[in-house]
């Protein structure tokens, strides 16, 4: 990792990420229950079904990487927040194993999906594991803030399942629909990449501006990346994506273009309310209700609401303080996770 005066572009190289934090991933993973151990080295791609040694660990490792970044813009080293960074991954992997298991998603990162392969019961246990460990390194860790860094994951994880069990829940509708969307992804989505850009400053005992410009950047990011994410699930290249495509108009999730088509009204947004209700899950179908959410403006609101709330992540961004070269990688990063650049 890079040292203390070294430009932060390295830092931000994926490989380079990977090489600090993968390891103590792995090193954490392998000293749960066993069968837990083996059920999530599976899931983090570690290894295949059979416990044999894999190169398929493909995450992006978005949220460590946040966190280093943010780390060199308040005066930190890399290696300050490599067990929080680390931490943060396995608390995204819990949700994304217990995810897969609400949807019923059968892959994950081109693999079976881990409850595919090992049952539903393992893998509820594994990602609830996964969940303990992070909290419990953020808890050993003994940097300073500590207290306050575990109060952040804590909260974090709170808020994460409060996202999960209100997507679950509330039903969206034409009229409270995209505030309540709103709340789901502050919870679900934003709740994670605040915690990594304020856990450097909490080590770092920054100023409360500091902490809560940081927070307002990934709550802004957050409902970026989702909508944008939204987007792509309907019109999409799977290619690039990596799923397929208008995957959850076919399981009825609400999503944002949808949720902004059914606003406006209209005899289209009718049409479209119409065939959302219907059980048909056939590609016609899907590729109709897309046409009706794009003739309703979906599509246009949703690109112009994801723009709005990533430039208010990067205004939120400039107002923490930040040196500049940290602020500018941040920025950098910032616009591949919401616009998947390079």
């Amino acid at each position: 990792m890079s040292t203390p005066g070294t430009s932060s572009t390295a830092l931000l190289s994926p490989a380079t990420v990977r090489a600090a934090v993968l390891p103590v991933v792995r090193q954490q993973v392998s000293a749960l229950e066993p069968a837990l151990a083996r059920i999530s080295s599976y899931h983090l791609g570690f290894t295949d079904e059979h416990g044999a040694p894999s190169d398929a660990a493909s995450g992006k490792l978005t949220r460590a990487s946040l966190m280093m970044a943010a780390a060199a813009g308040v005066g930190l080293r890399p290696e300050d927040v490599l067990a929080p960074a680390a931490a943060l991954e396995l608390l995204h992997n819990s949700t994304l194993v217990h995810d897969d298991i609400i949807d019923a998603d059968d892959l994950r990162r081109g693999r079976p999906a881990t409850w595919r392969v090992f049952g539903t019961g393992l893998a509820i246990l594994a990602g609830d594991a996964l969940q303990a460990l992070s909290i419990q390194m953020v808890v050993e860790d003994p940097g300073p803030g500590r207290a306050e860094i575990a109060g952040a994951f804590a909260e974090a994880t709170r808020l994460v399942l409060s996202g999960q069990s209100r997507e679950l829940t509330v039903r969206l509708g034409p009229d409270a629909g995209v505030a309540a969307y709103d709340r789901i992804v502050e919870e679900k989505t934003s709740a994670l990449l605040e915690c990594a850009l304020v856990t450097p400053a909490l080590r770092a005992g920054s100023a409360d501006h500091v902490v809560a410009a940081l927070r307002g950047a990934g709550r802004h990011l957050g409902l970026a990346f989702q909508i944008a994410n939204d987007v792509e699930d309907i019109w999409g290249d799977p290619a690039v994506t990596g799923k397929p495509v208008r995957g959850d108009i076919g399981r009825r999730n609400p999503s944002f273009p949808v949720l902004a088509a059914l606003a406006t009204g209209g005899p289209a947004g009718e049409r479209l309310l119409g065939l959302w209700e219907s059980d048909d899950t056939s590609a016609a179908h899907l590729r109709e209700m897309a046409g009706l959410v794009e003739e309703s403006g979906g599509r246009r609101t949703a690109e112009r609401t994801s723009r709005q709330h990533f430039d208010s992540a990067l205004a939120h961004l400039a107002r923490a303080g930040l040196t500049p070269a940290a602020a500018a990688e941040l920025a950098a990063l910032f616009d591949r996770i919401v616009h998947r650049t390079p």
